[in-house]
């Protein structure tokens, strides 16, 4: 009996698809799970009949669409032979008539050249038809596994959507490639003939392969050489296509008679020497004529639009910021009620043709001054440098402030012109600006804005030294009349005004500039040495005051007050224009300052400094003469023994307090509202400390007419400060306690209530502590 044949060995675990082991795993868990192994394979037969089948309908569909593409192509080539034919015969007919045009030569010759081209791409696209092939050999791996027919299905259905893609990109293609040739032969055969209708046909067809491949970049970012080679043979087509549209659209305005010559009679009339009315043709345009113009515009409008879908497509993903926008095709004064409508209806957001005509006319003068103009004037300042002729250095700066000036002069009325139609600019940002900007120059060289705001600083000092110099700039009055001031009083000089002037006019200097950098760098070049000039000046006739005098009289003080005026009026005007939009744009700038903040903000911080210092100074000052004029008041202690009858008070006393009025009513009339209010609330501060320290810390005795004394010399007090407050014990909280403790009763002092804090905080001694009530309590006599 004939032996039965060993079981099939398995394949090893390593050998093993991982799809398959996948699914053996999920399958049988444990040796339970071999009984369920007959309804598994069935599951399994199952699956693989129905893929079976759908695999036999997408060979049969595949089949199907390479017998179609192998007819088309076979149409394509004999269509292809009879333009060559044509163009042969044409080249024959033209050669013996004699006919000769640089422009349908040129476009001939190009033909003949993307011929081969376009042969090996018909080439390559016959190789899909072996794509059926391909299929027939997947087909025959079919019965190797279920899980290998998987993957053979989800291949083979990529393949046949590349193939679909690729054929129906490939018919575009083709019929892109046929406008342009017939548009091309149609030039050849009539330089008449209105071609608009062939471009429009192309562009239609461009249109429809961008969204294609727009489709293909959002789901099959993989295809990348099925795009690559789109977009290559599109590329060839476009170098065609654009060319021939520009230069129909130019013959089309050249045979309406657009521009119009400058030379003759037609600008001018002989008899009356007045300016002739020029015609505009484009307005005059009916029927056909306009309508050929519109179809011709259009053309181009619809290639720029093309272009940007594409370069937006083929940078996507990259940050191009506005990269993307190109010039627009450019005309004259017939923009807004002709040419606009057709740019809209192009679907070109975002263009005014108003604003690429000036933008045209500034990039030609802005090319102009670039190459002409400003290499000259930088050789004419170089030259008076090394001459070291104070008069030729002036010619040269004032000669480059005249070229700034004429350039915003002229920016000024480019804007006019865009705003006089109610439109503003279509974007708003530095870029656009930029186009509508001859000052787009600096942009270009930042080297030349930095000789224009060493220029301008230059200039602005010169002006302002000798106005810094003269004495009566730093009074109040200016030509004889005072001054108005509101409610916030800074009573500046003359001179702080000028110094406001010449910085307002450097600001509305680096206005017109289109570029926020570059307006930073500007203000920080030139206006900021201004103010760092106009504090040294104030720095300087301080140092003066106090080397000569000490501050110890009146014009001194006054001196000093008017530069502290001036820094406060300077300072106030700097923070309220960085609270501005010009200046608030700039804070966020890196390199303003090296910190974030207004450009201004390390200048506010040096005049607030310069004034804070010299206020200090002048309490300083007056504090320290009222120590000196009290000197003996404080040292005399047996006054404060002496027994009195009625008010008494101290002559010395009084005539420090006097001199203290006398100083801080000179600075009431002098100094500006709130540094006098700091003066004089810290001079009495000042006082208050010196007084307490002098009276109640050096063991001085009081008695009941020493409380007396020193009540009615606080009396004087209160009365000189009552001037400039409302409740000015308030100002010298401690002197005002100390009294209020020597005047406890001897019963509270033998029941030393004093050294609970309860007790000293409900009697209203909040300033002073329990040793202070300790010691000015045990100092008081009470007499019997």
């Amino acid at each position: 009996m004939e032996a039965a044949s060993p079981p099939p060995l398995l394949p090893l675990l390593p050998e093993i698809n991982p799809t398959v082991r996948s699914f053996l795993d999920a399958r049988f868990r444990s040796a339970a799970d071999l009984a369920a192994a007959t309804g598994i394979e069935a599951e399994i037969r199952g699956r693989c009949a129905e893929l079976q089948a759908s695999v036999s309908d997408l060979s049969t569909c595949l089949e199907a669409a390479a017998v179609a593409y192998s007819s088309c192509l076979k149409a394509a080539s004999s269509a292809l032979h009879g333009v060559r034919g044509g163009i042969s015969a044409l080249k024959e007919s033209t050669s013996e008539t004699g006919v000769e045009e640089a422009v349908d030569v040129e476009t001939e010759q190009v033909l003949f050249e993307q011929l081969p081209a376009l042969a090996s791409e018909v080439a390559r696209m016959e190789m899909i038809r072996e794509y059926s092939g391909v299929w027939k050999y997947l087909r025959s791996l079919f019965f190797i596994s279920y899980f290998l027919e998987v993957e053979v299905l989800f291949w083979g259905y990529i393949w046949l959507s590349y193939t679909e893609m690729a054929l129906k990109l490939d018919r575009l293609v083709g019929d892109v490639e046929d406008a342009v040739s017939s548009s091309v032969t149609g030039k050849l055969k009539s330089l008449v003939e209105n071609s608009e209708k062939t471009h429009h046909v192309a562009i239609g067809y461009l249109k429809s392969i961008e969204d294609l491949l727009d489709s293909v970049t959002a789901t099959r970012p993989q295809w990348a050489r099925l795009l690559s080679a789109v977009d290559h043979r599109v590329d060839r087509s476009l170098a065609i296509l654009r060319p021939q549209a520009i230069v129909d659209h130019r013959a089309l305005l050249s045979s309406l008679g657009w521009p119009p010559s400058l030379a003759g009679s037609k600008f001018s009339s002989a008899d009356s020497g007045k300016q002739a009315e020029i015609v505009n043709p484009l307005f005059s345009m009916t029927g056909d004529l306009k309508t050929k113009y519109s179809e011709s515009f259009l053309s181009l409008c619809n290639l720029q639009e093309l272009q940007k879908r594409r370069k937006a497509r083929q940078l996507k993903g990259h940050n191009v910021g506005n990269q993307l926008r190109q010039p627009l095709w450019r005309f004259v004064d017939s923009m807004d009620e002709i040419l606009q409508p057709l740019v809209d209806k192009a679907n070109l957001i975002g263009y005014s043709c108003r604003e690429e005509w000036i933008s045209g006319m500034v990039f030609a003068l802005s090319t102009y001054l670039a190459k002409e103009i400003f290499p000259k004037q930088i050789e004419l300042l170089q030259e008076t440098i090394s001459s070291d002729s104070e008069r030729t250095s002036s010619q040269a700066r004032v000669s480059w402030l005249s070229l700034v000036d004429l350039m915003i002069s002229f920016d000024k009325r480019t804007q006019d012109l865009i705003s006089s139609t109610g439109f503003l600019l279509a974007v708003k940002d530095d870029d656009n600006w930029q186009r509508i900007s001859v000052l787009s120059v600096f942009c270009d060289r930042p080297d030349w804005l930095e000789i224009w705001a060493e220029i301008e600083r230059q200039d602005t000092i010169d002006k302002l030294k000798s106005a810094m110099e003269m004495d009566k700039n730093w009074s109040t009055r200016i030509q004889g009349t005072m001054l108005e001031y509101d409610l916030d009083d800074y009573k500046a000089p003359a001179i702080t005004f000028s110094v406001q002037q010449g910085l307002t006019l450097l600001i509305d200097r680096a206005r017109p500039i289109p570029s926020i950098p570059l307006r930073a760098e500007f203000i920080r070049v030139s206006a900021s040495p201004i103010i760092l000039e106009f504090l040294g000046c104030m720095l300087r006739r301080c140092q003066e005051a106090e080397g000569l005098t000490a501050l110890a009289d009146d014009n001194a003080l006054l001196k000093v007050s008017q530069s502290i005026n001036a820094a406060r009026h300077l300072e106030s005007t700097l923070t309220e224009w960085c609270e501005d939009v010009f200046f608030l744009e700039m804070e966020n700038l890196a390199g303003v300052n090296g910190v974030g903040g207004c450009i201004f903000q390390q200048k506010i911080n040096h005049l607030k400094e310069f004034r804070v210092e010299w206020v200090d100074k002048i309490s300083t000052v007056i504090l320290r003469a009222f120590g000196a004029r009290s000197w003996d008041y404080l040292k005399n202690k047996r006054q404060w023994l002496e027994k009195s009858e009625g008010p008494v008070v101290s002559r010395i006393f009084v005539e420090s307090v006097d001199y203290i009025q006398g100083r801080i009513s000179k600075l009431e009339g002098s100094l500006n509202t709130q540094d006098f209010v700091t003066v004089w609330r810290s001079v009495a501060t000042g006082v208050d400390q010196l007084l307490f320290t002098g009276i109640f810390t050096s063991g001085t005795k009081i008695s009941n007419g020493g409380v007396e004394r020193f009540q009615g010399d606080l009396s004087i007090l209160f009365a000189v400060f009552s001037a400039w407050c409302l409740r000015p014990e308030g100002f010298f909280p401690r002197l005002t306690e100390g009294l209020r403790l020597l005047m406890v009763d001897e019963k509270q002092q033998k029941d030393g209530m004093y050294t609970n804090k309860n007790w000293l905080k409900e009697y209203g001694i909040r300033h002073l502590t329990a040793a202070d009530a300790e010691r000015i309590i045990k100092n008081r006599v009470y007499e019997a």
